[in-house]
């Protein structure tokens, strides 16, 4: 968890809600959602599969599909998101807000190598030469833990193991040195070992950069850990929120409780796993 103090209100989402277009009367697939980040903080964003939690963090970032919109307030820095021209958007995705998402190969290209794909968000938004941003994406990438990045510039994402791709698009999503980072379910496809690595790197990199990072996860361990403060999101609402080591001692909402008495059933289970007696060899 990190250990930065928190300042001011970095991102304000009030009474944020997705509907489908044209369905004036469906049950909107989310409504009502209010959450503060705060510069320097991790908010995690928790819940089951379908929950909302995916589209909550592509609302914020102008990205939902055309058949669907957003409403509500969501402010960055004091800057209104919601409702503002896709130009705007653009100025802002991959400079002061960055996403990592769950499946690293739907954020790369998988023909262009990764020392151009580092370096794509420092030409768009900081103007530097080639060479100028090949240099800053070899430290990016040797920052976060690719080894011989220099060497491996030309290299392409298929040339790479899952992890290190997720490495890699944690680099490009840091390369404008964010406010903001949202990351969703960015360790779910790896094994345990290389997902606490991940964990722990986006953790450092916050109380390095002093940023605000919203961490969606349906995994309770990840926000136990990894998050000050958390929202639990079910049905398209937020239904609990505070800060992290204050819900899980004690939640108050009957879904969160669930939750709670889950992980609780899970961590007897492996408990009493780890405590089995090995089995007997059978005679020879």
């Amino acid at each position: 968890m990190t250990c930065t103090i928190a300042h001011a209100p970095l991102l304000v989402v009030n009474d944020l809600c997705v509907e489908l277009k044209n369905h004036p009367h469906q049950t909107p697939l989310v409504q009502d959602v209010h959450f503060i980040l705060k510069t320097g903080q991790t908010l995690g964003l928790v819940g089951e599969s379908g929950s909302g939690k995916s589209l909550t963090a592509l609302a914020l970032l102008g990205l939902l599909s055309p058949n669907v919109q957003a409403s509500g307030s969501v402010r960055m820095q004091g800057q209104e998101l919601i409702g503002v021209r896709d130009k705007t958007l653009q100025t802002l995705r991959g400079n002061r807000i960055s996403m990592v998402f769950q499946e690293p190969m739907t954020a790369l290209n998988p023909v262009h190598t990764i020392g151009d794909q580092v370096a794509e968000p420092l030409r768009l938004h900081k103007r530097l030469s080639r060479q100028e941003a090949l240099s800053q994406a070899t430290a990016l990438l040797d920052r976060v833990g690719i080894a011989r990045a220099r060497e491996r510039l030309s290299a392409y994402p298929h040339q790479f193991s899952g992890g290190q791709r997720q490495r890699i698009v944690i680099a490009m999503a840091l390369a404008c040195q964010p406010a903001l980072l949202i990351a969703d379910e960015p360790t779910t496809a790896l094994d345990v070992i290389v997902q606490q690595q991940i964990l722990d790197l986006l953790d450092e990199l916050v109380r390095e950069q002093g940023m605000g990072l919203l961490l969606i996860s349906h995994d309770l361990a990840v926000i136990s850990d990894y998050t000050d403060h958390v929202a639990v999101m079910t049905e398209g609402r937020i239904v609990e929120q505070g800060p992290t080591a204050s819900v899980f001692a004690a939640p108050q909402h009957a879904y969160t409780q669930q939750l709670m008495q889950s992980r609780q059933r899970l961590m007897a289970f492996s408990l009493s796993d780890e405590g089995s007696p090995a089995p007997e060899e059978s005679p020879a």
